[in-house]
């Protein structure tokens, strides 16, 4: 651990040299020692490489990024579980740069979810809180009729082709997702993260995760399409208006004073996906873009600053027509202020972007981060926590 620890001062020394050598609008000269650096961070154990790389790709920025570099993004961290945050991996990571750690909250694992945050805040990070919403089998199990639903256009099943027909007397619903979009749902959240709340240190901030529909809203099957809870005429819970998500935000701001919170937020579908993830369907020209418009600007109106989760491999959007590696992290945060309609836009120095560190190489880390801050974005958080985005239908009998 002590070698590992002299390699991480080594690239830490280097960064320092490369920040001070910045002046004006020129670049540096590539620096020496490059492949000396590649086999430095080569000989980290693998579970050190991925947040090592996303402290030294901020840097390789300056060389790849073209004649003007980006502005140096106002916020890094990484998003860990409680049993990722050991002592040996935060104090890395303190020594290296990183001023803020989020971690990810759950009922399950409360009290090593309160030693670590506290841990971490002795180690002198920003502490921040991952909780997720949406997706939440402790509530989909309870009350199934909550659960948004599978109806409209039925190109889903290609992925579930043994789910049977649906009976009269019942409805797919899309497991376990149970959207703040519901008043019932609604009230349950709310005492959900407060209870989680309860049990832990005060943060700094609180990142806030899927406060939209189910994956796959229309039924066409795209993991980015979650515009609605139910594309049909049968309903099991009351739909509130398009500002529940920002009344949600609000919720949690009067449950955690002068705290702040930022809300997680996924983009929408594109016009190339009719031919491929929505399988036919012309989402992108109907009615994807409007409800999301109109559900997220009220968020826009009551938080400053918004997270896109933009994980592009576990999305599927490592596709060529993107251009260079994790090209659509630029093209997504883009689209928050291109794409919205009868609003305004909702420009990218307002966003940071959510990146995905699990179940990718260094390589793949390294073109996100670069990508983020070609968009613009505020900063960045790299995951790497596995974010779990996975559905599947699950038939419910009326009541």
């Amino acid at each position: 651990m002590n070698e590992h620890i002299a390699l991480l001062h080594q690239l830490s020394r280097w960064q320092e040299s490369r920040l001070a050598a910045r002046s004006g609008l020129g670049l540096p000269a590539p620096p020496a020692g490059s492949a000396d650096r590649t086999r430095l961070a080569g000989a980290l154990p693998t579970g050190h490489r991925a947040w090592l790389l996303a402290l030294v790709a901020g840097l390789v920025v300056s060389q790849l990024a073209g004649a003007e570099p980006p502005v140096q993004s106002t916020f890094k961290a990484v998003l860990l579980g409680s049993s990722q945050a050991s002592p040996a991996c935060l104090k890395d990571l303190r020594s290296d740069g990183f001023p803020a750690v989020v971690l990810s909250l759950a009922a399950a694992s409360a009290s090593q979810d309160a030693e670590a945050a506290r841990r971490i805040q002795g180690l002198g990070f920003d502490l921040y809180y991952w909780i997720e919403v949406g997706r939440c089998p402790e509530l989909a199990d309870r009350h199934p009729e909550w659960m948004a639903s599978l109806q409209g256009h039925p190109e889903w099943r290609r992925f579930f082709p043994s789910l049977p027909a649906v009976q009269p007397g019942e409805v797919v619903k899309n497991y376990p997702w149970v959207p703040v979009l519901y008043e019932e749902a609604f009230a349950a959240h709310v005492e959900r993260v407060k209870a989680l709340l309860a049990q832990q240190p005060v943060p700094k901030g609180i990142f806030l995760n899927d406060l939209q529909g189910a994956p796959s809203a229309c039924g066409c099957g795209h993991p980015l399409c979650r515009w609605t809870t139910d594309y049909g005429p049968i309903k099991t819970a009351t739909r509130l208006p398009n500002q529940a998500a920002a009344r949600f935000v609000q919720a949690v701001k009067a449950l955690a004073p002068g705290v702040t919170i930022v809300p997680v937020w996924t983009p929408e579908c594109e016009a190339h996906d009719k031919e491929g993830l929505c399988a036919g369907v012309d989402c992108y020209q109907g009615t994807c873009w409007k409800e999301f418009t109109a559900q997220l600007t009220p968020v826009a109106e009551v938080c400053e600053r918004i997270a896109a989760l933009l994980p592009y491999r576990a999305f599927q959007r490592d596709l060529p027509r993107y251009g260079p590696t994790a090209g659509w992290v630029t093209q997504a945060v883009k689209s928050f202020g291109e794409t919205p309609q009868q609003a305004k836009p909702l420009p990218a120095h307002r966003l940071l972007t959510v990146l995905q560190g699990w179940e990718v190489g260094r390589e793949q880390i390294q073109a996100q981060i670069l990508r983020s801050a070609e968009s613009g974005a505020a900063g960045y958080l790299l995951s790497l926590l596995k974010i779990e985005q996975d559905w599947e239908p699950r038939i419910v009998k009326l009541k």
